[in-house]
């Protein structure tokens, strides 16, 4: 069993962690580890039977207080399966709480069921979290139990935000609204002078005389909502600088400069 380290980074007053060492490990050697962290925090650990864990890799004990934990290093984010494993370990080992940890991230679906059955998600971030938990000095307070609480109510307030912005539609990309008010060099760019801007564009897409795709310009358009507005809005605005004969079509739907 090789030796795992965490290389700690002291910047200023502020410690990081690398977990680059710990993804290169095996399962095996990614609970041995767990085992070390958890031993800091004041829990006993007993690695369970592979062949028989029902879902739980160790079992952490400090005092009548027990907790399943089911350890995955993965190379690729964890989905709700994980989370059905280590339910079924909560009456086979009568623990008082179940916890998956993992040095990835995990899907939508996990942070779902994770939720409705009140199953503790470690994920990367809070794995960092919790090494740096461990190696606060013994005179700290190292509550697991107060950690597990509060990192399950953060994972059921992103949910919760996520399910609101969705109703709210606010769900989108962010605009950077400093592009609507600047031009291609970084100049201040009235608002109401459409006109300009799109030969800004063109020029910021082609140079002067190449022809642009009707696709590509609306698309870099759509950059500038406030000005433009919507694709078909978009769509009218061309069809009047043709009129105007500030643009023109060399070929279907192809556009150049006047």
């Amino acid at each position: 069993m090789k030796l795992i380290v965490i290389i700690k980074i002291q910047i200023m007053s502020k410690t990081t962690y690398d977990l680059t060492l710990l993804d290169n490990t095996t399962g095996r050697e990614f609970e041995i580890f767990l085992v070390s962290i958890f031993a800091k925090l004041g829990y006993s650990a007993t690695v369970t039977n592979r062949s028989k864990d029902y879902g739980c890799d160790m079992m952490l004990q400090q005092g009548d207080s027990r907790i399943a934990v089911q350890a995955k290093r993965s190379e690729s984010e964890l989905d709700f399966t994980s989370v059905q494993r280590v339910l079924g370990s909560l009456k086979k080992y009568n623990a008082h709480m179940s916890v998956v940890v993992t040095n990835n991230k995990f899907t939508s679906s996990a942070k779902q069921l994770a939720k409705i059955k009140d199953v503790v998600l470690i994920d990367r971030k809070k794995l960092l979290d919790l090494i740096e938990l461990s190696d606060l000095p013994v005179s700290y307070k190292k509550d697991l139990i107060q950690f597990s609480n509060k990192t399950r109510k953060e994972i059921i307030k992103q949910e919760i935000d996520k399910e609101v912005f969705n109703f709210l539609g606010l769900d989108v990309p962010k605009v950077d609204h400093s592009l609507l008010t600047k031009d291609a060099y970084g100049r201040p760019h009235p608002l109401n002078n459409k006109k300009e801007k799109l030969i800004d564009i063109f020029k910021e897409i082609s140079g002067d005389d190449v022809a642009v795709s009707k696709e590509n310009l609306l698309t870099s358009m759509e950059k500038y909502p406030l000005m433009f507005g919507t694709r078909d809005e978009s769509e009218n605005f061309l069809s009047i600088m043709i009129s105007d004969f500030v643009i023109f079509k060399p070929k279907t739907d192809y556009y150049n400069l006047v």
